[in-house]
């Protein structure tokens, strides 16, 4: 198996790409910001329906071809990176003529794919949006009411994506060593035993066409000691995918920066333990914030936490006696500190010496964004906030 004796996975998302994310390409949205704000688009739903086909194709045809090179590619494994994660939505396999989606993203991902042949590096495909959204973020392609397990239609469509990137895993299989099934489905809208009935079928339907690669899931956002009701005894070269963020709740971003780094062990522990007694994690998704300040993070025109300017909260939340969300905490990292940049290598370096050392390995987010330092692997390589392995 191509699998045996695999080194550590030391991998980047190359994400914002094939779907798109407000908050790693911010230009994309605000050429929407002189409209009404209830008009403008959130998401890639409503980015190609209120382009149209046409125009949207065209910008998005020039994305794909520019935002990621073969040069990003060259640099990440100079650094030491053996692995890329891209996620692809379902409407690049599946796409129905009632939907403003547009697709042809499949030319500009096999040409990462030859890309990663020829420079050495596994890529794990990841099907990061299902039809009906999986969990209602714009990270699905559409924010808004998750309906993605209300009708079968919908898990028939998603497991027809399925197949077919699971084929074109097998078309290019010195290359694809791992596939994501489904990208962060949402145990909050559906029930645990129901995303497992899914898992289960798509089980058997990724190890009918590529047994010999990694079988990867999301754990839904249940807390490890929960996993083991998301996972069939009958699986083989399975691996579980969390993803670990600090800035996406109240609490964590009132946290001190030494919280932070202690919150690092805290969220790590029986993440390892089940690694150990189970199979493989992987951390498929971190990064260095501990903001929310990030432009977009929390959605096109939508605030922060930090600041106090989100939605649905009455101050600010921030550590801090001023929260104001400039400086260390804007989105020019020349006008960080070096204590900040001090800190961001911390907390770097905390998260890695366990997901480096402790478990299978680890992805972080994202390659590269336009505006979101604590965000983009290769500004803070370059910046020296994230180490380079061997």
């Amino acid at each position: 198996s191509k699998l045996n004796k695999l080194e550590t996975i030391r991998g980047v998302n190359i994400g914002g790409v094939f779907l798109i994310e407000p908050f790693i390409k911010p230009s994309l949205f605000d050429q929407f910001l002189s409209m009404n704000q209830a008009d403008r688009p959130v998401d890639e739903w409503t980015f190609t329906a209120v382009l149209g086909k046409e125009e949207a194709r065209k910008q998005l045809e020039d994305h794909w071809d520019t935002f990621v090179t073969k040069d990003d590619l060259e640099t990440l494994a100079q650094n030491g990176i053996n692995w890329i994660r891209i996620p692809i939505g379902y409407w690049a396999f599946n796409l129905t003529s009632d939907e403003p989606f547009v697709d042809g993203q499949i030319p500009y991902v096999e040409r990462i794919l030859q890309w990663s042949r020829d420079i050495g590096l596994k890529v794990e495909l990841d099907l990061h949006g299902a039809p009906g959204s999986q969990n209602g973020y714009d990270n699905s392609g559409r924010r808004g009411t998750p309906e993605w397990l209300l009708s079968r239609k919908n898990v028939d469509r998603t497991l027809d994506a399925l197949t077919k990137m699971t084929k074109l895993a097998a078309q290019w299989d010195d290359v694809v060593y791992g596939i994501q099934i489904l990208n962060e489905p949402s145990r909050w809208k559906w029930a645990v035993s129901d995303i497992l009935s899914f898992y289960n079928e798509a089980y058997d339907l990724v190890h009918g066409i590529a047994p010999d690669t990694y079988f990867m899931i999301h754990d839904t956002f249940l807390s490890p000691n929960d996993w083991p009701s998301l996972i069939s005894a009958n699986w083989s070269n399975a691996l579980m995918d969390t993803h670990i963020y600090q800035m996406f709740d109240d609490y964590m971003v009132t946290l001190s920066e030494s919280s932070h780094i202690e919150m690092v062990k805290t969220m790590a522990e029986n993440i390892t333990k089940f690694d150990r007694t189970q199979f493989g994690v992987v951390v498929g998704e971190f990064s260095a914030a501990t903001h929310d300040c990030t432009k977009y993070i929390n959605g096109f025109g939508r605030g922060s936490r930090w600041d106090g300017s989100i939605e649905g909260i009455d101050r600010p939340h921030c550590p801090l006696e001023s929260c104001s969300c400039t400086g260390d905490y804007g989105g020019n990292y020349t006008e960080f500190s070096d204590h900040y940049k001090r800190f961001l290598k911390r907390y770097v370096d905390a998260q890695l010496q366990i997901y480096d050392q402790e478990i299978a390995g680890w992805f972080y987010w994202n390659f590269r964004t336009e505006s979101a330092p604590e965000w983009d692997y290769l500004l803070g390589v370059e910046q020296g906030w994230i180490p380079k392995f061997p």
